[in-house]
């Protein structure tokens, strides 16, 4: 329906090829060695009908502090505004699904539009919330007030005046979560929302504004009880990289939702309760793993004492390292007692100085202080299974209530296998936010996806309902519009017919280097295009480019100057790699490194990234791109190639095809077809959590969380599983429920009965079991590794289980000796 104007008229063979089309007709094919397409960057203030209000600006219903300081009705009408100017579009577009000639079309644009009405629908009932429900009204006031005071301190470092407007799409996704995300008895509490908006758009600011919002009214509706406390939001991430960098975006929310907490003064046209003042500190805490952060707090302060010493431990608590408000650098030190890792401010008049920052890192703070948002990978949530303190996130073993919102950011990468294991963990997860009745609100975010019904249905057991939904044209959902007037990205494809790819590779990043010091770029423009970033789909490739990149690309620069009206050759500073191998301390200091501007003395000229620069890497001064062979999906393409040109220039993708290799080449000779239509060809993922190899490593890891956290009398040790059999059969029960709901084969339904039953009878009746995980005796689980140095016999305890969702494998084991010969 879409994508009815895009038609594939020609493909090139060994070549690329190209038509012309005026009025519908096609008038000129060619050729084409060097094909060239233009991307359009969507306009984020969306379809020009909301004009009336994105020109309005500061004082204006998408002004975040105006919403958060103007009287109840002022601010009801305002966003009033938004829900109609958004159904006037509705209207126009059911109009022209009326004119279509063909009947099938027809009537996919009266499905379009019916699905536009209900959004509108639900944005509607989010606005009369706020007027009906005055708790509900000062959580999305505080809300606002939180995001525009964290902005404004950003701002102020830079000397910016101008405030935070929300783009449109922005404040309609909130508004259209607020009744689900704010009552567990709404009748959409049980849909998965999709924020699906191209990247770069703003998906996290949205998320973190309705993220405020939830905190603060489950602190309202608490009046001071222990109920408001706890963790009220879970975030999750797939990558290490993004996970630390959101950590340290929504840490300056957090804070600032925590100074307005104590500081009335601050909070606009909000009234704060009496309560608020001594109620627990609102926190964030980053659960990731111990490569990433020591997970006990004697680890931690060894960590901080090397690094004071001069070393820099790859494990280091701390991840936030300057201070959102002042951006001075902030002080990490363990208590006296040493019992505390404290994070303060020392800069004279910063707002945040003076009392420790509620910024958590270490596993053994978390459990204990249980900080409101709560980020982490979805790794780490293997650890459910060993660790007998993680049940207290979700409220168990507190008097806090379990978690309200879960927020699942690049849902994508949530595929394959690790989508799959995913998938059994969730239920679980699922299981112990709702162990009081009431299941949290999920929502997610995605810039490419398809067929997202089926694997939200796969991994949350929920419908699932995208925003914003389409409209009749690729370019144009109302909230997001194609924008015709900017340059967008130049995406320019290169074949390698005739050469080898590794010369092919070496003498396009020549070229493009040498070109960046071109004296006619303008002087504006000079500094975006400075720094090379080159994409490679295997870590392999980007070891022998290395070397490359030191020697070939040296030479070829070289020539090129003196091909160049003997300009002066570029300089090439050795080569920055950005992938797995590296350690998470790099990583930080190599993004610091890429904000630094053309003349500074540590400026990275070339950047070799694998496909961890797809996501988490926000630059805005990059500007060019190569791609050294296609991506194996058209997603992680689009994601990879968006790093470029976001902001300070247009961008420039050069993507270099492998004329040896099917894919690359194909996707050479219909450069131009694919590229009017990208997200068209996304590939479909797949996630089959119940299959019988996926059932073998994880199903009963997901029954032992929910038998060992919900079940009292097993949360410290296995034994005693006879005694509360039954309680074990309601569980099961409900897992097989959930398998039924989700799976659509009867067969890996039936398989996973089977095995259910067959571990819980192996369970009840071993007398040995003194412990949930050990290296082997009187342990429910293992390690695969131990489990295969054991050499277990099938169907006996205990089981093999994952201590990561990604490693599902055995590891080998292997030393090397020397021998002298």
């Amino acid at each position: 329906m879409i994508y009815r104007e895009v038609r594939d008229h020609v493909v090139g063979h060994t070549c690329s090829a190209r038509v012309v089309e005026e009025g519908g007709q096609v008038t000129e094919l060619a050729t084409d060695w060097l094909p060239v397409a233009i991307v359009r960057k969507p306009r984020e203030t969306g379809d020009p009908i909301f004009e009336a209000l994105t020109g309005v600006g500061a004082d204006g219903p998408l002004d975040a502090k105006w919403l958060s300081e103007v009287p109840a009705d002022q601010l009801l009408a305002g966003l009033q505004q938004l829900v109609t100017l958004y159904e006037k579009w509705i209207d126009a577009r059911a109009e022209e699904g009326q004119v279509l000639s063909d009947p099938a079309l027809r009537a996919q644009a009266d499905l379009h539009v019916a699905t536009c009405r209900a959004a509108a629908g639900r944005i509607r009932a989010g606005i009369a919330l706020l007027g009906d429900d005055p708790q509900a009204l000062e959580a999305f006031r505080l809300a606002n007030r939180a995001m525009w005071l964290q902005d404004r301190w950003k701002k102020d470092r830079q000397g910016r005046r101008d405030g935070l407007i929300w783009r449109p799409f922005q404040l309609a996704f909130v508004l259209l979560t607020l009744c689900s995300a704010s009552s567990g008895a709404d009748p959409d509490r049980d849909v998965m929302d999709l924020l699906w908006f191209p990247t770069g758009g703003g998906k996290t600011e949205a998320y973190l504004l309705l993220t405020a919002h939830v905190i603060f009214l489950r602190r309202l509706r608490a009046a001071g009880g222990p109920e408001g406390a706890g963790v009220t939001v879970f975030m999750r991430y797939t990558l290490r990289l993004l996970t630390i960098q959101q950590f340290q975006r929504a840490a300056a929310v957090i804070l600032a939702c925590d100074l307005l907490r104590r500081s009335s003064n601050l909070a606009g046209a909000a009234r704060l309760p009496a309560h608020f003042a001594t109620d627990a500190q609102i926190s964030i805490g980053l659960w990731v793993g111990a490569e990433s952060v020591p997970n006990k707090l004697v680890e931690a302060i060894e960590a901080l004492k090397r690094e004071s010493l001069g070393d820099q431990p790859a494990s280091n608590p701390r991840r936030l390292t300057r201070c959102p408000q002042c951006n001075g650098l902030l002080h990490w030190a363990s208590n006296d007692a040493k019992t505390d890792l404290e994070v303060t401010c020392r800069s004279p008049g910063c707002t945040l100085a003076g009392a420790p920052l509620p910024v958590l890192t270490v596993d053994e703070l978390i459990y204990d202080r249980l900080p409101a948002l709560m980020i982490g990978t979805a790794d780490k949530y293997a650890q459910l299974a060993r660790e007998p303190k993680t049940g207290r996130l979700f409220g168990l073993g507190t008097n806090h209530a379990p978690p309200d919102l879960v927020i699942q950011d690049e849902l994508h990468l949530i595929s394959g296998p690790l989508g799959t294991i995913s998938g059994l963990y969730e239920i679980a997860i699922d299981e112990l936010c709702s162990h009081k009745g009431t299941r949290p609100k999920v929502i997610g975010s995605t810039a490419t996806i398809r067929r997202a019904a089926s694997q939200i249905r796969a991994l949350y057991d929920r419908r699932a309902a995208q925003f914003p939904p389409l409209g009749l044209d690729q370019g144009n959902s109302g909230f997001a519009a194609t924008d015709e007037a900017d340059p967008g990205r130049l995406y320019v494809g290169v074949t390698t017919t005739g050469r080898s790819a590794k010369f092919a590779l070496q003498a396009v990043m020549a070229s493009l280097m040498q070109a960046a010091a071109d004296t006619r770029i303008p002087a504006a423009q000079e500094d975006g295009y400075w720094t090379l970033v080159t994409y490679f789909n295997a870590l392999r490739e980007l070891g022998g480019a290395l070397t490359l990149a030191r020697d070939d690309v040296g030479r070829s620069i070289e020539q090129y100057a003196r091909r160049r009206l003997q300009e002066p050759a570029r300089a090439l500073p050795p080569p920055v790699e950005l992938t797995s191998r590296i350690s998470a301390s790099e990583i930080n200091a190599i993004l610091d490194r890429l904000d630094h501007p053309r003349g500074h003395a540590d400026c990275v000229a070339t950047v070799l990234a694998s496909n961890m620069i797809s996501v988490g890497v926000d630059v805005a001064r990059l500007g060019v791109m190569v791609v050294n062979g296609q991506p194996k999906t058209i997603a992680e393409y689009i994601q990879a190639t968006s790093r470029v040109g976001r902001a300070a220039v247009p961008g420039l993708v050069v993507a270099i095809c492998n004329a040896n290799k099917p894919r690359d080449r194909s996707r050479y000779e219909s450069f131009h077809n694919w590229h009017r239509a990208l997200y068209r060809d996304v590939e479909a993922t797949g996630v089959t959590p119940f299959a019988e190899r996926a059932r073998e490593r994880a199903l009963h890891a997901a029954f032992v969380i929910c038998a060992r956290h919900l079940i009292p009398e097993l949360r410290d040790s296995p034994s005693g599983a006879l005694a509360v059999r039954g309680d074990l059969e309601a569980i099961l029960d409900r897992i097989l429920a959930r398998a039924r709901s989700v799976e659509q084969s009867p067969a890996e339904t039936a398989g996973a009965e089977d095995e259910l039953r067959t571990f819980l009878d192996l369970w009840v009746n071993r007398p040995d079991l003194t412990q949930y995980w050990d290296k082997w005796k009187n342990s429910l689980l293992t390690s695969a590794e131990e489990a295969q140095q054991q050499g277990r016999a099938t169907g006996l305890l205990p089981r093999p289980t994952p201590n990561s969702l990604r490693s599902v494998e055995a590891s080998t084991a292997f030393a090397l000796r020397d021998y002298e010969m």
